[in-house]
Formats: structure tokens, sequence, C-alpha cells
């Protein structure tokens, strides 16, 4: 009898079945039936009496503490290729790689070499439209115009159309804004360049080679995702709801025209300082009612002309006191309505002689002094 010695009693290598993959160590182990060695019939041989398979990892895996990619993800009905590390008693399996193939049937959990839970194969994958009597590789991966992933449609049905970019005319008139639509993906894998990998309940990455077509894809099941595609453009779409925390300062540099369209409110609260730069013109429309509120004073330098238009009642309170300097030689009040007018200091009046001193009701003098109360218009 030969020495039992991994590596010194020959190497017998297996093709098998995963028929168990909950490994009540969580080490990522699954049991296997393999051809050869282990009968269809589960009756001489259940599922849980096969021996527990170690899993082979890539050396870019270090398995340990939690690091790399963990646990293996092999499903039951995946076929697998390995060997004994026990030559002799073949109860330490070492699974090395996974193999694909075209599926013709659905499981049947009566046989061995076949999911007990009868889940895969699928007749049809509801999430990927995967079927049988097809490859084992992913559909964004071979791209068949007969056999299209479910995402390329479901993303393209998706999309927003007609979003309203912001109208800073001051044509109250016009009420046309110009519009844009949320770009379209640009996936045009050709096999073997697109790099898929895809899980159950399907959560997808591409890493997608494609000369021309180079695209990076991270695909949530709900509907969100991103995008990066050839040129360099990035396409998010976020399906609920987004938060962002930054705990340190945020930079933003946009070299393009930015433009935001928010379809309810927006609401901005700064706890500390808010300061604004604008080289340009700045427009401001609001189509409905403005309410400013100033807590503490507030200061506004003109150097310019300056030009207000109220097309309606204009009133101001103010509680303290008010002034009004003019520097200008030209300044002119205009009144047009009204039956009461303002006076000025040297304006002349006319008014009537109490003491009758004058033979005749009226006076005429020169305003000299300021009136507490001035009265314009009615």
């Amino acid at each position: 009898m030969p020495n039992y010695f991994m590596g010194q009693d020959g190497f017998v290598w297996f093709i098998g079945v995963v028929e168990d993959r909950n490994d009540p160590s969580k080490l990522g182990r699954v049991k296997v039936r393999c051809l050869g060695f282990h009968t269809e019939d589960k009756n001489q041989i259940p599922t849980e009496t096969l021996p527990w398979a170690h899993v082979m990892h890539p050396v870019t895996d270090p398995s340990m503490q939690g690091m790399g990619s963990t646990p293996s993800f092999l499903v039951e009905g995946t076929w697998v290729v390995g060997f004994f590390r026990d030559a002799e008693h073949k109860q330490q399996p070492i699974i090395m790689g996974t193999l694909p193939g075209y599926p013709q049937t659905v499981s049947d959990k009566s046989k061995g070499f076949n999911d007990p839970n009868e889940v895969y194969p699928q007749k049809e994958n509801s999430l990927s439209g995967h079927a049988l009597n097809e490859s084992d590789v992913n559909r964004l991966a071979r791209n068949d115009t007969d056999q299209a992933h479910a995402i390329v449609k479901t993303k393209d049905d998706a999309r927003t159309t007609g979003v309203p970019i912001a109208n800073t005319t001051d044509d109250t008139t016009d009420s046309t804004n110009e519009e844009w639509t949320e770009q379209a993906s640009t996936y045009a894998a050709v096999y073997p360049k697109n790099h898929v990998y895809e899980t159950e309940s399907g959560h997808i990455k591409e890493f997608d080679d494609t000369e021309g077509a180079e695209r990076i894809h991270e695909y949530h099941k709900s509907g969100t995702f991103n995008e990066v595609d050839a040129s360099g453009n990035k396409h998010t779409r976020i399906v609920g709801d987004n938060y962002e925390v930054i705990a340190g300062s945020d930079f933003v540099n946009v070299k393009g025209t930015a433009n935001l369209t928010i379809d309810s409110n927006c609401n901005t609260y700064i706890k500390g300082n808010w300061n604004i730069q604008v080289d340009g013109t700045k427009t401001e429309v609001v189509t409905g009612a403005v309410t400013q509120t100033y807590k503490d004073k507030k200061t506004e330098t003109v150097t310019g002309d300056v030009k207000e238009t109220y097309s309606a009642t204009f009133d101001q309170d103010v509680t303290g006191n008010i002034t009004i300097d003019v520097t200008g030689t030209d300044s002119t009040i205009n009144l047009q309505t009204g039956t009461k007018g303002a006076a000025r200091l040297d304006d002349t009046a006319i008014g009537t002689d109490p003491s009758h001193i004058n033979h005749g009701d009226q006076i005429t003098s020169t305003i000299n002094s300021s009136s507490s109360t001035v009265i314009i218009g009615d």
C-alpha cells in the first residue's frame, strides 16, 4: 500500500455536480457528486453523505480574514472539475473550476447530478431571459441578436425624455423650454471581449473591451446603474433616493454648461456663509411669489444703472429711519397719478392768509423747513 501523502499517491481528478452549498462552517465549501465515484441513485448515496469540497481560489484572492472575494460562488447544479487531496480514500475533494455548457433539461431532485432544490438550470430566467438549450455564457457577453439580455430593453424603456432646461427669458408670455433626453446605452459587445459577472438576484458588472465600444457598467437589479462609455461619458440612473455625505470638503469643476431640473421642491440649508461669484450675467425668472427674510443687515452695492419695474402696487414699510441721498444733478421723481404731490425745500407754496392782511384769501411763500408727513398721490 502506497504511503498517504499529498503528491506522493498519485493525482486523481474528477468531474461532478454541486448538490449543496450551505456549508455549516461557512468556508464556501460545497458537496459534489463525482462522475465515476458516486452513483446517480440517491438512495445509495444521498446528498447528505457526500464529502464537503473546498473551492480553490485564484492567487489574486488571499482568502484570509475576509479579504478577497468570498464565499465561492457556486450554485446547486453547477458542473465542476477538481481532484482528491486524498487519492486513496477520496474524501477530501478540491474544486479547481467550473464547466459551462448547454443545459438541456430542468433539474430532477430525485436523481443525483441534479440540483436537489430544482432551481438550476431554469427553464427561463425571469431576470435575464436565459433559457435552456443555450450557452451558459452570459447573454451580455455573447450579444446574440436572437437572445438579448433582458436588461438591454429594460434600461432603454426606462429612459427619461423631454427634460426641460431652465428658460431664462424675461418674456412672461414665452413658456417654451429647451429639452434634453437621457442618453441611450452604447452597449455593442462583441464576443469574447465583454467580461460579465452576474449574481443570482440579477446584479451585474461588465468590463467591456469591445473595440470602439469599451464600457464599464454596474447594474443593480432594481434598475439603478452607472455606466461609462468609450468616450468617457458617465451615465447614472437612481430609481430610488440618493444620499451623499462628505466628511471633508467638496470640489466640483464643470467645464461646460450645468443644467439642473428639479420636478418637485428644492430646499437648501447653509449653516455657514454663502458666497456666490458670477463673472457674467445673472438672470432669475420666478413665476410664483417671492418671499425674502433677512434677520440681520442687508447691504447692496450697484456700480451700474438700476431699473425696477412694478406692474402692480408697491408697498414699503419702514419702522426705523430712512435716508436717501441723491448726489446727481438731474434727479427726477415723476408721479403721474393722484391728486396730492410731494413738497421740496424752496418750492413755492400757495395757501390761505388767515389774518386777511393781504387783500385776498391766497398767499404765496417758500418752503424752508421739512415736513414730518409727505403724501404722494391719494
